[in-house]
């Protein structure tokens, strides 16, 4: 049986490789792209087995347009792989008012998540939300004043979303123990992903990671993992076996932030009222 994938920000990178692994065993694949002409170019680039649907998910109304559109032509949906990020943006503020990172690095994974849960459930499905290594570089947790231009630098925000998203892992698992969507999370180290598009990339500027960053197939390898393995647990991560960057993909332990569990619920908390969403 064919089955059914969604994963944002498939129109190039870790996004793109992840989609191409899963059309070579047969899924479909739903690429959710902000980027209408990026989108239809991967679609494209893919074939038959994917399809482009646009997603904008620092927009409400694009998430719910987007989970009525799945909810009305895809009836059971095995796998939502929250891949989209921004990274190291400067200050800005979306529709609603909040600072743009967070928005789409972890409410809009939130969203998305929670809006889909009753055609993931259809399916005994799985949600895996990626998240980083610079989740290890956030030393606090700090909810206060996130969508204003004080104490905010593109680096520490960056490093804080993933340590959100990875904390939204754990305590999505645990409050879904009863239904049967599984729950996992990858990071795929630092890879060379850039040349990962559905156009040729003649020449791209080297920067401080070229140096020591992997090649795609190793990057993607935690992520795939993290779709097939049978049991899974977000209690750990998906990630490269050696330093988080090199090697074949193995569990690891997130930063020490992410298993206490009353700033997880501090968390949660937090991101239902702000969203008026729980599940």
């Amino acid at each position: 049986m064919t089955k059914t994938a969604i994963i944002t920000g498939a129109n190039k990178g870790i996004g793109l490789a992840v989609a191409k692994n899963l059309i070579s065993k047969n899924y479909q694949v739903i690429l959710a792209c902000r980027d209408i002409s990026k989108g239809k170019m991967a679609q494209e680039f893919l074939g038959s087995n994917a399809k482009f649907l646009e997603l904008d998910l620092s927009r409400p109304s694009s998430i719910s347009q987007f989970v009525n559109q799945i909810n009305s032509d895809y009836s059971e949906i095995d796998v939502l792989y929250n891949n989209a990020g921004l990274i190291y943006r400067d200050f800005e503020l979306t529709e609603e008012g909040y600072e743009s990172m967070l928005s789409v690095n972890y409410f809009g994974a939130y969203r998305l998540a929670l809006m889909l849960l009753e055609n993931l459930h259809r399916r005994s499905g799985r949600i895996v939300q990626v998240t980083s290594l610079s989740m290890y570089l956030a030393r606090t947790f700090n909810l206060d004043g996130l969508h204003s231009m004080e104490s905010f630098s593109p680096s520490n925000r960056y490093n804080l979303t993933n340590l959100l998203r990875s904390m939204f892992a754990i305590e999505l698992e645990n409050k879904l123990k009863k239904t049967s969507i599984s729950v996992a999370a990858a990071h795929p180290g630092v890879t060379k992903s850039r040349k990962s598009r559905p156009y040729e990339v003649k020449k791209i500027k080297k920067s401080f990671y070229t140096y020591f960053s992997t090649n795609i197939k190793t990057g993607i390898a935690p992520i795939v993992r993290a779709i097939e393995d049978e049991n899974i647990t977000a209690e750990l991560v998906y990630a490269p076996k050696i330093l988080g960057v090199y090697g074949r993909p193995s569990l690891m332990k997130y930063n020490k932030l992410v298993y206490d569990q009353g700033l997880r619920g501090k968390l949660w908390s937090y991101t239902v009222n702000e969203l008026n969403l729980d599940i």
